[in-house]
C-alpha cells in the first residue's frame, strides 16, 4: 500500500472514533516543519445493531513508533481530541463486550506527517460491519480549526 493511502486509512480510523469540534488550532513548528497533528476520534456505532448493549464500549490502542501511547475507553457519541507528535501510528479497537480486537477497525501502521487534522469516524460499513473511516486534511498555513 502507497504511503499516502496508509496515511488516508489511518485518518479516516481516526476520524470514526474522534468528534468533530469548532475550535481554533495551531501545531507546534520547529522552523517550518510541523511537529504535530490533530487528531479527532467520533464513536459512532449504536451497539443494538450488533445484537450488543447500545453504548459498545471499547478501548482504542493508540501505538506511536510501536510503543503503546494511549489507551482510550469510548462508548457509543463518545469524542475525543488530540494533538500529537508526528510518527508511525497503529490504532486497534478492543471491544470490552466480546473481549477481543476488533480486526475489521485496524488501521496501520501509517506514518502521519505534521500539519494535518486526521479524523477517524467508527461506524458500520455496507454488510454491517465495524468499521473506521479516516479523513485527512491539510491545515491551511500553520492555523487551522478543527
Amino acid at each position: 500500500m502507497k504511503p499516502f493511502a496508509k496515511v488516508v486509512s489511518l485518518m479516516v480510523l481516526l476520524a470514526l472514533f474522534f468528534g468533530f469540534a469548532v475550535s481554533p488550532v495551531q501545531a507546534q513548528t520547529k522552523g517550518d516543519q510541523c511537529e504535530t497533528f490533530f487528531v479527532n476520534v467520533n464513536h459512532g456505532i449504536n451497539g443494538t445493531r450488533l445484537g450488543l448493549s447500545r453504548e459498545l464500549p471499547v478501548v482504542a490502542y493508540v501505538y506511536k513508533d510501536g510503543d503503546v501511547l494511549a489507551k482510550i475507553p469510548l462508548v457509543f457519541k463518545d469524542n475525543f481530541q488530540a494533538e500529537l507528535p508526528v510518527g508511525e501510528y497503529t490504532i486497534e479497537i478492543f471491544s470490552e463486550e466480546l473481549g477481543v480486537f476488533i480486526d475489521s477497525m485496524k488501521v496501520g501502521p501509517v506514518e502521519i506527517p505534521g500539519c494535518v487534522k486526521v479524523t477517524l469516524l467508527a461506524r458500520l460499513g455496507e454488510k454491517g460491519e465495524p468499521t473506521i473511516r479516516v479523513l485527512i486534511r491539510e491545515l491551511a498555513g500553520k492555523t487551522a480549526s478543527r
